[in-house]
């Protein structure tokens, strides 16, 4: 890579007169460079660390905070970046060829941090599996690749890490000396997360109605919204307080296997011996799924989707159903298929979830969905007739992905391959009968 190169592209393109494909070289070029530079940064960082080991200088967070004029939080992104960089030689390279962006090894480095020393080792070895990964997924799909990596690497028991993550909770306030404003820090258990994130979440939705909030930030509405919810003055008229949990049946009588699921409505993971214990709890709304990874079709008469409905389509997706959005199916609106108003019935084969922004494409945009109900494959046509996409619930596609592993494996080596146990199983439920 020639960082010159493309500076010099960047700096000879008159970007008010550049034609699309001028607009797209330019953004190719710019992400190229910016990858170039997070790699440059991480190199300064771990160079800095060396020092500040040796009795010299500041932590590297602080010099980079100084140095570039950023956050603490940015600061310390980019401190922990640089760490796992270190230990990832080929996802670093991918960072510097501009193949993947610096929220990708963010991902990496929080993936890490969640395991102990050793399953970090483990997780750091597979650093050209990662680094191809992360080339060809985009950040939050990279994500949920490496939280199955993380959950199939750990050593400790799903019980274990949950009372763990009981002992690891915290809250720090203060004052600013600054501003003199008060701040708060908190951390978490993940129940207690999901609980409050939905809270806040509600609250949010109905402050953005209020002129007085008009033009606010979502971050400044939270504020808003989680003092109201303290002074017990919400405005939600009812606040979706459960939290969601989506697994696979075999997962939740069995326990882990080659294809299990198990995480929260937002992706993350959930241990099995969790998801187990909060079967009987009334605030806990599980969604299990079949060995096709498809839940129970329930029909609705009215016009929005009713909760169980939600609660069915999350199980099969994790996000906006047109591919390539990685916009969170919690943010996402129930669109028809077949418009209500034209008689479209309120069904899971007439619903789909789709983000704000295609939503408006679909109908401003006069884009056209068609959706097999059967397997769920969404086909989407641009108007001019263009095709735009060919896709599966991703929950449906990665069940079909690792069964076709499974079966290429047979393939290429049948005796191999029958006698290959599926994590928690015993080798010999595997061997061929004679």
């Amino acid at each position: 890579m020639n960082p010159g190169g493309l500076l010099e592209r960047v700096e000879g393109t008159t970007i008010s007169a550049a034609s699309p494909a001028g607009v797209a070289d330019v953004l190719s070029n710019v992400r190229q460079l910016r990858g170039w530079l997070d790699m440059i940064e991480g190199q300064c960082a771990r160079r800095q660390t060396e020092h500040f080991n040796n009795g010299v200088g500041l932590p590297a967070r602080d010099v980079i905070a100084r140095g570039s004029h950023s956050s603490r939080r940015s600061a310390d992104r980019a401190a922990d970046r640089s760490e796992v960089l270190g230990k990832a030689a080929a996802v670093e390279i991918e960072l510097a060829q501009g193949r993947i962006s610096a929220e990708h090894a963010d991902v990496l480095a929080n993936a890490a941090s969640r395991l102990s020393e050793d399953d970090q080792a483990t997780l750091l070895e597979q650093d050209n599996e990662l680094a191809q990964a992360a080339a060809s997924q985009s950040p939050e799909r990279f994500k949920r690749y490496l939280n199955d990596k993380v959950r199939k690497i750990a050593t400790e028991e799903g019980r274990e890490r949950s009372e763990h993550h009981r002992d690891l909770v915290s809250v720090t306030r203060g004052i600013d000396a600054r501003t003199g404003m008060g701040y708060i820090n908190a951390t978490l258990h993940p129940d207690d997360w999901q609980k409050l994130t939905r809270k806040l979440d509600a609250e949010i939705a109905v402050l953005r109605k209020v002129d007085e909030h008009a033009g606010k930030r979502t971050d400044q509405l939270a504020a808003v919204a989680l003092v109201g919810i303290m002074n017990g003055q919400k405005l939600a008229a009812r606040t979706p307080a459960e939290v969601m949990i989506v697994v696979d049946l075999d997962t939740l009588t069995n326990g882990l296997h080659a294809d299990t699921t198990c995480e929260y409505s937002d992706g993350q993971p959930v241990p099995v011996e969790t998801a187990r214990r909060h079967a009987c709890d009334a605030n806990i709304i599980p969604a299990v799924l079949d060995s096709d990874a498809m839940p129970v079709d329930i029909g609705h008469q009215n016009r929005l989707a009713s909760r169980t409905q939600r609660q069915a389509l999350r199980s099969m997706y994790r996000e906006c159903a047109i591919d390539g959005c990685d916009r969170h199916f919690d943010l996402c609106e129930m669109h028809h298929l077949l418009e209500w108003e034209h008689g479209g019935p309120t069904d899971l084969d007439n619903l789909l979830p789709i983000c704000t922004y295609h939503h408006h494409r679909v109908h401003e945009g006069r884009w056209q969905l068609q959706l097999e109900p059967d397997t769920r494959q969404l086909t989407v046509t641009m108007p001019d007739g263009t095709h735009h996409s060919r896709n599966l619930p991703d929950h449906i596609n990665d069940r079909r992905n690792q069964t076709t592993t499974q079966n290429q494996a047979y393939v290429n080596n049948p005796a191999t391959a029958l006698n290959t146990p599926v994590e928690g199983q015993r080798a010999e439920e595997h061997e061929p009968r004679g």
